[in-house]
């Protein structure tokens, strides 16, 4: 039975994106994001992957990736339980195997958001800006995201701009993600990241 979601929704004009030359006029508008349930699996994968995200958020993450691993026999190849099984081995550390399942994701499943998003930020992290610019573009083109989607668009591009000099318009982009989620809990660590960019460039 497929859960309740409230919803909500977005308006933004226009946003010239200016990345070290990278990208340019890429384009937000009239988008729409929303908590609507967009993945649907059997019950007894639901309740699994419930529990399983129970265990993420209390910090057990090797119970939740054998949960993960658990639904994925039921359900194989199904991108967005590979991507929580990511998620929950980067959380234990194991790093390499994690970036290699979002690959993976990425190759099966090229326009599912967070492989995109995630290996836009290794690629940010590594200092290549235009590969991670390249994996974000294809996204401004789309109108609806779920609230989580956006989140983590918002986070990668925030820290490509930061990143590449374009402090503007990634206090553009904090100010958009605060308004569709202001309680958010990573917006503190990004108001503070680019409040000492700024400082830092002003100095």
């Amino acid at each position: 039975m497929p859960r309740k979601h409230r919803h909500t929704s977005q308006q933004s004009s226009i946003l010239a994106i200016r990345s070290k030359g990278l990208v340019s006029d890429l384009r937000l508008v009239n988008f729409r994001v929303s908590n609507e349930q967009k993945t649907f699996h059997s019950p007894e994968v639901e309740k699994l992957t419930d529990k399983a995200r129970e265990l993420r958020i209390s910090g057990d993450a090797s119970a939740a990736e054998k949960l993960y691993r658990q639904a994925l026999d039921l359900e194989p190849i199904q991108p967005d339980l590979l991507n929580n099984l990511a998620a929950s081995l980067l959380l234990q550390g194991r790093k390499r195997e994690a970036q290699s399942l979002t690959e993976t994701i990425y190759l099966l499943f090229p326009d599912y958001l967070f492989a995109r998003t995630s290996l836009a930020s290794d690629a940010i992290r590594e200092g290549n800006l235009e590969l991670a610019a390249d994996l974000l573009e294809p996204l401004f083109k789309r109108r609806d995201f779920h609230s989580s989607e956006f989140d983590s668009l918002c986070i990668a591009q925030i820290e490509l701009l930061a990143m590449s000099g374009e402090l503007s318009s990634a206090i553009d982009w904090l100010k958009m993600w605060e308004d569709c989620n202001p309680k958010h809990p990573s917006l503190d660590f990004y108001r503070r990241l680019l409040q000492q960019n700024t400082t830092i460039k002003s100095g």
